[in-house]
């Protein structure tokens, strides 16, 4: 099965991480991450051909659903794109010399996915879910810088709190339903849940909806979002915002919706969820000056859309009749707009990356002018911003268009409201990106006029996706046949999609487009090669390169008309930021009892560079001191251990889980 040869794939990959040399075993394993990406591809088409497939993975069940094809797909599209890219960016993280790091968590983290997916059990999920954690968060810190980490940190202790403890107290609660770990699959489990007291229900699906909240960014557990993709490199913040999200969404359906099931009120609830994340996420990216915070920010919002129209699915397909079959369009237009943000998001964030990759810098504020030089990836970003504002023919319009009609034929008025914010949101999203690509690509700058254009496996890998987002827009039937496990009544084909009399054509919106192209070319009759200096009004001292607006001038009075509402979300977001600090310190603070600084014994512990400091002898020291005193006494000193070694530590987790999950 293809599942199997990726799995065995991801595996190779990690172990080529053992190459000594730093470029051999990235690109080496960044291939073969590649490879099993394709696989993944492939095991989409053998479920699509054959149907579902159960498969037993050396003790491991998989079961390969039509739902569970979809993300795959996802996973696959991403990952065959962001692991091409990677070969070459990785590069500048060289210095790094920890190429083996990369190598191992980058296809633990594919593999725990692509796991997370296809697992049919309640058990295995929980340890895939958790090595999907630990992998993604090695990858954050993977540049070493001082922000980084703690970005990395923060990240792994909100999933340890909104994650982990969640996740294993809803095993605890299917454990005490069915009796026996052998016997959590998910069938056993909906089938116990069905004569479950309707407290168990509330307190089993409660626990699993904050965990998906958390890992989707659905506010407001959105806080963790923006930093962590930040400081990742950049083709894992292609995955996280590409994929990972994704998995949380397939958490929600299988979990929630199919074992403890649906109700009006929770899909209403998983709606408006869904408007306001898309309201807050969208306007917070609206002021950013930072390209991958911006994106990540809009990551929050399109998994907004992503909810809303999962919402109305599971609101209104319980009441039958016509109403389920708007309610099936909704989630069909969830789920395809989840596709769609998988491929344009991921293709944005590799634009920036590129850029990154030539300039050094992701900060619209001091870029400009990369239109000329770095055509192809100007071009693919371009295609990236047009598709996440909904602009037809790009296939985020096609998803969104989608969820409207869903929200405005269901005769809800909660329903309703949120498809109304939601396009209404979607022009903020157009001005954003207005921003993110004239601020890059727009202009004139001298001191990028010598830049290049990335390799070319960094090329391809933007334009697989960037490709996608016009195919995709044009051709929707394409992918429309795997995306309606929900059995959506649309009428879709080569040259249309749509909902009863609603319907929209593509094919005929690109031809009347391109009509209307020619014929204002011919009527105006531009002319090209003429250049003009800009007019300085009449200063002598201002270089060229400041004649333009800057990233953070683009939308400053818009920004103070709705300064309350930034106000009170910065409040909120301090708020969160405070608790996770505590948190952090009160991890810390135990942590100081079971470590000992070297010639600073009982150093009073209070932040993370505390431990940078020193180096870190005899764990659980204040634990079982007796006994490690004895040691020391018989061996002299234990060996120090450097904090960047937690790396290691980290990664024989990794392996050993995988090694159990083999061994079983």
């Amino acid at each position: 099965m293809f599942i199997e040869y990726a799995l065995g794939a991801f595996i190779i990959g990690g172990l080529l991480g053992f190459i000594r040399d730093y470029k051999a075993s990235v690109k080496a394993s960044s291939f073969m991450a590649l490879i099993g990406s394709l696989a993944l591809l492939g095991e989409v088409y053998n479920v699509y051909t054959n149907g579902p497939q159960r498969i037993d993975l050396y003790g491991v069940p998989l079961h390969v659903t039509g739902t569970s094809s979809v993300f795959l797909l996802i996973i696959g599209i991403v990952g065959t794109a962001a692991s091409l890219y990677a070969i070459s960016y990785m590069d500048i993280f060289e210095k790094t010399g920890k190429g083996w790091v990369y190598a191992i968590a980058y296809n633990t983290f594919l593999a725990s996915m692509a796991l997370v997916v296809t697992v049919d059990s309640m058990e295995y999920f929980v340890m895939s879910w958790e090595l999907m954690t630990l992998s993604s968060f090695i990858l954050v810190f993977f540049s070493e810088k001082a922000r980084d980490v703690n970005a990395s940190v923060k990240y792994y202790i909100t999933m340890h709190f909104l994650d982990t403890i969640p996740l294993f107290l809803a095993l605890g609660t299917a454990y005490s339903l069915v009796g026996s770990f052998e016997k959590l699959t998910f069938e056993n489990i909906a089938s116990a849940m069905a004569t479950a007291p309707e407290s168990t229900k509330i307190a089993f699906g409660g626990l699993l909806l904050v965990a998906f909240m958390a890992k989707a960014g659905i506010v407001p557990f959105q806080f963790w979002v923006a930093e962590t993709y930040r400081a990742a490199p950049t083709s894992v913040s292609a995955v996280m915002a590409g994929a990972m999200e994704k998995v949380a969404l397939y958490g929600l359906i299988v979990l929630i919706w199919k074992i403890v099931g649906s109700s009006y009120t929770l899909g209403v609830l998983i709606a408006l969820l869904g408007a306001v994340t898309l309201t807050v996420g969208t306007l917070y990216a609206l002021r950013e000056t930072n390209a991958k915070r911006l994106l990540a920010y809009h990551s929050v919002g399109q998994m907004g859309y992503i909810w809303l129209g999962i919402g109305i699915g599971m609101a209104l397909i319980p009441k039958g009749g016509a109403l389920a079959a708007i309610g099936a369009l909704g989630a069909f237009a969830g789920l395809f707009h989840a596709l769609n943000h998988a491929i344009f998001k991921s293709s944005l964030f590799l634009s920036a990356g590129a850029v990154e990759y030539r300039t050094g810098t992701v900060d619209l504020d001091e870029l400009g002018g990369l239109g000329k030089q770095m055509k192809l990836t100007a071009l693919a970003a371009l295609f990236g911003s047009l598709a996440i504002a909904g602009i037809p023919p790009f296939n985020g319009f096609i998803s969104k268009w989608l969820i409207y009609v869903a929200g405005y034929q269901s005769g809800d008025f909660l329903l309703a409201f949120g498809a109304v914010l939601a396009a209404f949101i979607s022009a903020a999203t157009l001005a954003s990106f207005v921003k993110f690509y004239g601020a890059q690509f727009g202009g004139e700058m001298k001191r990028y006029e010598n830049v290049e254009e990335v390799p070319g496996t960094m090329v391809v890998g933007q334009w697989i996706l960037a490709g996608l987002t016009l195919l995709i827009g044009i051709f929707p039937g394409t992918v429309t046949g795997i995306l309606n496990v929900f059995n959506a009544p649309i009428t879709d084909g080569v040259y249309k999609i749509g909902f009863g009399s609603v319907m929209f054509s593509p094919v005929l919106f690109v031809v009347l487009l391109a009509v209307l192209a020619i014929g204002l070319y011919l009527s105006f009759k531009p002319e090209f090669g003429k250049e003009a200096k800009p007019w300085d009004c009449g200063s002598t001292q201002i270089d060229e390169d400041e004649y333009r607006t800057n990233a953070e001038g683009y939308y400053n009075w818009y920004e103070e008309k709705i300064g309350s509402f930034y106000r009170l979300g910065d409040w909120f977001y301090r708020v969160g930021e405070a608790i996770i600090h505590y948190i952090t310190r009160a991890y810390l603070w135990m942590a100081s009892y079971f470590v000992k600084i070297v010639d600073t014994p009982y150093t009073r512990i209070e932040g993370l560079d505390d431990l940078r400091k020193g180096e870190i002898l005899n764990a659980d020291e204040e634990v079982i001191k007796p006994l490690l005193r004895f040691l020391r006494i018989a061996y002299d000193v234990l060996p120090g251990i450097r904090l960047g070694t937690f790396v290691v530590i980290a990664l024989v987790v990794v392996g050993a889980v995988i090694g159990i999950l083999m061994a079983l």
